[in-house]
């Protein structure tokens, strides 16, 4: 039996001297960086930044992200070294007021792009373990049913100056 596991090693190895499973560090200091999901599918993770916050006040955390696949990708949840508790959240109109809801995933269309930003879908950091003021940097942790875990480095402060995509009509609110 020893053979057929040295065998399937070397068969995964060559598999992999071809593939990249996911690559890339940020491309600049925004938080952007490009991963290839198995089976060659591009999720890129750009323009990301993080509000200032205190530690007895929620931050949240805004980008883009863009699926340049032929399959749709779900960002199941999220986490950080430097906050207790995050949670993915989208901002909704009930009986004329705005208020946070919490979600359980955001869908990512193929071949699309979902803008997470303030008013719309974004992610809460609860329980910051120190303040998150501005020229700081949040490490972020995303996992997709896909891409599995995405990391990458969010500035602190306001937004890279560049302008996200708007969301195709039919995708806007999608999770």
């Amino acid at each position: 039996m020893r053979w057929w596991n040295g065998a399937i090693v070397a068969a995964v190895v060559g598999w992999l001297g071809g593939h990249t499973l996911w690559s890339g560090l940020p491309e600049s200091q925004h938080g952007s960086k490009e991963s290839l999901q198995p089976a060659g599918q591009a999720l890129r993770l750009e323009g990301f930044w993080a509000r200032p916050a205190g530690r007895s006040i929620p931050g949240a955390a805004y980008g883009v992200i863009r699926n340049l696949g032929r399959l749709p990708d779900t960002l199941l949840e999220a986490s950080s070294p430097q906050v207790g508790r995050v949670e993915l959240h989208e901002t909704v109109r009930d009986t004329g007021r705005m208020r946070m809801q919490r979600v359980e995933r955001i869908v990512i269309p193929a071949q699309d792009s979902v803008v997470l930003r303030p008013g719309g879908l974004h992610i809460m950091l609860y329980e910051l373990q120190q303040p998150l003021r501005p020229g700081d940097t949040l490490q972020l942790r995303l996992r997709f049913a896909r891409a599995g875990w995405q990391e990458l480095s969010c500035p602190v402060g306001r937004p890279a100056r560049r302008q996200a995509p708007a969301p195709s009509p039919d995708h806007e609110g999608h999770h």
